[in-house]
């Protein structure tokens, strides 16, 4: 299910992305997420501890950021394939309010926190991060050529 968008030719603004790191990419956010939904769906209710104990609140909150994290991912991603098909603009694709907040969400960190993670759900939440973090880092490169050609 590998995604290879259009090449236009030229490394011009409507051509961010060189098409087989951005096809990787892709297919690392559509298998962590289709990982992280088997994980979750298979560990729910399995947890041995009190659910309203500061460590279970807190895995929780990381699982929840972990699935936003690869949502957002994944929904830059598409965004990336409407423009590259030639669907949307730039300019609708990102959006700077949007990014700001879910930066600020997705940036933080309580892994620590998580007394009883697995080492899957340990290397799955590093993996959702780090996905995370190049998506963002793309974002941000496109949300900075948008704004300086306003």
């Amino acid at each position: 299910m590998t995604y290879e968008p259009p090449f236009y030719g030229g490394s011009n603004y409507d051509s961010n992305f060189v098409i087989v790191p951005f096809s990787r990419t892709y297919d690392e956010a559509l298998t962590l997420l289709v990982e992280a939904r088997d994980y979750l769906y298979a560990n729910r209710g399995r947890e041995k501890f009190d659910i309203l104990s500061d460590s279970a609140i807190a895995q929780f909150r990381e699982e929840m950021r972990m699935t936003t994290r690869l949502i957002r991912a994944m929904a830059w991603l598409l965004s990336v394939r409407a423009v590259e098909a030639g669907e949307i603009g730039w300019d609708e694709a990102v959006d700077d309010d949007d990014l700001m907040v879910d930066i600020k969400i997705c940036i933080q960190d309580e892994r620590d926190r998580c007394s009883s993670v697995t080492p899957a759900l340990l290397n799955l939440m590093e993996r959702a991060h780090s996905l995370y973090m190049r998506a963002a880092r793309m974002e941000l490169q496109v949300a900075a050529r948008h704004r300086s050609e306003d």
